[in-house]
């Protein structure tokens, strides 16, 4: 029996998924590129492993990729259990434009692509200065990466 609200398209669950706190946003049925597939699952089109370590007691318990936290349009969104802290868009605007002439990021410069490599990796920002505990640390292979930098347009 399906919990009123379950989509089984949406790969963190339903209700205490990403669901009621990310807006409900639907979850692609297919996947066109496996970026997207990183992106919203954490696996591989390839089956090379797409691992994490740490982040919140959300994603450990229920998985996932980026979108768990994120959201599918990228914007970020309120973070379970820990509703009162959220998880930063992933957008171009928000990693680049945002951050050019004031943009309110005065704490660090925009990502590039080795930047955001590193925050990805390793949990540290533009500056050097880590991301919050709740940012899992992934690992993937150099091609997994890539097409995932292509998904996210950067």
């Amino acid at each position: 029996m399906a919990l009123p609200g379950c989509d089984r398209r949406r790969v963190s669950g339903c209700d205490m998924g990403h669901g009621t706190m990310m807006g409900g946003e639907a979850w692609p049925a297919s996947f066109v590129s496996n970026g997207e597939r990183i992106y919203f699952t954490g696996t591989s089109n390839s089956g090379n492993g797409i691992t994490s370590s740490g982040g919140g007691m959300h994603q450990r318990m229920m998985g996932g990729g980026c979108a768990s936290c994120h959201g599918a349009d990228r914007r970020g969104g309120r973070l379970m259990p820990q509703f009162w802290k959220k998880a930063p868009p992933l957008t171009r605007e928000a990693l680049i434009d945002a951050h050019e002439e004031g943009g309110g990021h005065d704490d660090h410069g925009s990502y590039n692509p080795d930047t955001l490599k590193r925050a990805v990796f390793e949990g540290i920002d533009p500056s050097g200065a880590s991301l919050d505990e709740l940012m899992p640390r992934w690992s993937m292979s150099d091609s997994d990466w890539q097409d995932l930098l292509e998904y996210l347009r950067i």
